[in-house]
């Protein structure tokens, strides 16, 4: 039986169950950082260079083998500024990410019948979500660790 087959209070026998663990504590997701995220700078001017073809294809050429977009490696030049380079996400196996991402369609729906039982004033069997979540935390655990290999 799914959990979009249940609700709070009543059977609770998921193959996709979850609890963080109160050992491990919090996990910071990998790649995620505590910092502030940069104030995002909009440019909205366009600059218009007439060029031939063959040095249109020559800068295209240069700016990909950079890694970046013609205005990327024109800014970059014009500016004399280091160039950024943008972290290439890693190679992730669509198998893990399909199962992690039907974890997480289960902790919505966790999350969908707390909220929808609570607002209706039902009572919430706080030992049944714990024991879903900490199922689920397990399960995702073993997922990560076969995949890690």
């Amino acid at each position: 039986m799914w959990l979009r087959d249940m609700h709070l209070g009543r059977e609770w026998a998921s193959p996709f169950p979850f609890t963080p663990s109160p050992a491990r504590g919090a996990r910071q997701v990998a790649g995620m950082s505590n910092r502030e995220p940069k104030p995002r700078v909009v440019r909205d001017l366009v600059l218009r260079v007439r060029c031939t073809e063959e040095e249109r294809v020559t800068w295209l050429r240069k700016a990909r083998a950079q890694e970046s977009s013609l205005s990327e490696y024109t800014r970059h030049l014009l500016s004399g500024e280091p160039m950024q380079r943008r972290a290439r996400p890693p190679e992730v196996d669509p198998v893990l990410l399909a199962t992690v991402g039907r974890a997480g369609n289960n902790l919505n729906q966790i999350a969908r019948a707390i909220n929808t039982d609570r607002k209706a004033g039902r009572a919430i069997d706080l030992i049944a979500v714990r024991t879903l979540l900490m199922t689920l935390d397990r399960q995702l655990t073993e997922i990560v660790a076969e995949h890690s290999r």
